[in-house]
């Protein structure tokens, strides 16, 4: 199906094509006419909003909830979820069910789209993601109505509870209450425990891959049974969330402009939620433009390091993190290996861990100053330093929250956007596929020399 040996393309390269594909209908289905309430058609907001709804990102140069019809909704909706699935897993899926062998390359393929580190079960692992991803929407969905029904109506709120449930799990962070009613986001909800509680479960299970999903299916609760990448990843997604948690309350808890004036309960809840959606769902409980410095700090990193590998998040992934961190450990003990639950990391792993820290810090600092260049004329009108960097972390980190300078951006630092959220649906991935694939042997070994680091 995927015809391999006919292009010869790598399955990197493939899954690079589907994403970019996927881009390039949603973007034409966008410039239809009745897919704006208006009928205008503008191609740069189209594409731009293509983009962040394929790589489940969440930026918006304009209003998801007034600007685009019902058709222009369904058509993201549609986006979001392929895009968090994945192009290649979705077809995939079609074609394990219509043939009764699939060839080796297609296995490979589709193993490297869902981040399966076992080729032997990956049909298993498919049949649990499409189950799984329908059991999640729907229960979430669910939940949802009891709070959106009784806001906007039977037939908006269940709209809108389908449309939220999906964008959360698939970690996109699209709503359709931006700016409705006079509330961003879910600024409104926050004191809705069954609304946050949810949208946060469902932002977890999206993004600690479709691995690990497979794990927990096959041995419950019994965590010693766990594969080391699942027992990785669950580390450090907890140790991420509660962290997070607390020095979200600890940076915000006193300040009037996001929960200062919030009682006790919400506060907590607030900052639970502030922890969570940064990886990467991007859904706001707070104006991120009046979050206090460290705040502010705190949710660009959260934003860069994303979720896990072979999930719906973006992002470096978590699994990078823990490498690069347990690396710089090993190194600064001077130990050869790198380990963790009494196993070792494979040696390249710290290689490519380092690799890809490095890549994502400079692609968002150069694309920070580059676009601080361009609005050089905005800058001190709206538009800083802060806000600039804020927003490209975003974009790469395929987040989607922002300080609310999209709209107002130049075209050229619009394009640059979407060349951040396609690099950061499929970079980051795509380099450790790079990274780790076989290598030439070097016939000739160069001489070793010193130098002095640090």
């Amino acid at each position: 199906m995927f015809k391999l040996r006919k292009f010869k393309l790598p399955a990197a390269a493939l899954v690079a094509l589907s994403f970019f594909l996927l881009i390039c209908v949603g973007t034409a289905l966008l410039c239809l006419p009745f897919a704006t309430k208006s009928g205008h058609i503008d191609f740069l907001t189209s594409l731009f909003t293509a983009t962040s709804a394929s790589c489940v990102t969440g930026l918006a140069v304009a209003d998801t909830a007034t600007y685009w019809s019902y058709f222009g909704q369904v058509v993201i909706l549609l986006l979001i979820q392929i895009g968090g699935l994945g192009f290649i897993t979705i077809m995939s899926l079609f074609t394990l069910y219509v043939r009764k062998h699939t060839s080796l390359s297609q296995r490979k393929l589709v193993m490297q789209s869902a981040g399966s580190v076992d080729l032997a079960s990956i049909k298993g692992l498919v049949k649990i993601i499409l189950l799984g991803t329908l059991i999640f929407e729907f229960a979430g969905a669910f939940i949802l109505c009891f709070a959106f029904v009784p806001v906007y109506g039977w037939g908006e709120g269940i709209w809108q509870s389908i449309f939220t449930a999906v964008s959360a799990f698939c970690n996109a962070g699209f709503t359709l209450t931006d700016k409705k009613e006079g509330y961003y986001s879910l600024v409104q909800f926050m004191n809705y425990p069954h609304v946050i509680l949810t949208i946060s479960l469902l932002i977890i299970i999206g993004g600690i891959g479709f691995f690990v999903w497979g794990d927990v299916v096959h041995h419950g609760i019994h965590i010693k049974k766990y594969s080391f990448h699942s027992k990785v990843v669950l580390t450090t997604t907890g140790v991420l969330i509660v962290l997070g948690w607390a020095l979200f309350m600890a940076f915000e808890w006193n300040n009037p402009a996001t929960i200062g004036n919030w009682g006790a309960g919400t506060k907590v809840m607030s900052s639970l939620f502030m922890a969570v959606t940064p990886r990467t769902a991007g859904f706001a409980a707070v104006d991120y433009g009046s979050m206090s410095g460290a705040g502010n700090a705190l949710t660009m990193a959260l934003m860069l390091i994303g979720g896990s590998p072979g999930s719906t998040a973006g992002g470096l992934k978590t699994t990078t993190l823990a490498v690069f961190v347990l690396a710089t450990v090993a190194t600064a003990r001077r130990e050869n290996e790198v380990h963790l639950y009494n196993r070792r990391f494979e040696n390249d792993a710290s290689h490519q861990a380092g690799a890809i820290v490095c890549i994502y810090i400079l692609v968002s600092v150069i694309s920070t100053i580059i676009i601080c260049a361009i609005e050089s004329a905005g800058i001190g009108a709206g538009i800083t330093l802060d806000s600039v960097a804020f927003e490209v972390v975003s974009a790469v980190g395929t987040v989607g929250l922002s300080q609310g300078i999209t709209a107002g951006l130049h075209a050229v630092s619009k394009v640059i956007l979407i060349l951040l959220m396609y690099f950061g649906r499929v970079g980051g991935f795509t380099l450790v596929l790079i990274f780790s694939g076989e290598k030439k042997p070097v016939s000739l070994s160069r001489v070793a020399d010193k130098i002095i680091v640090g």
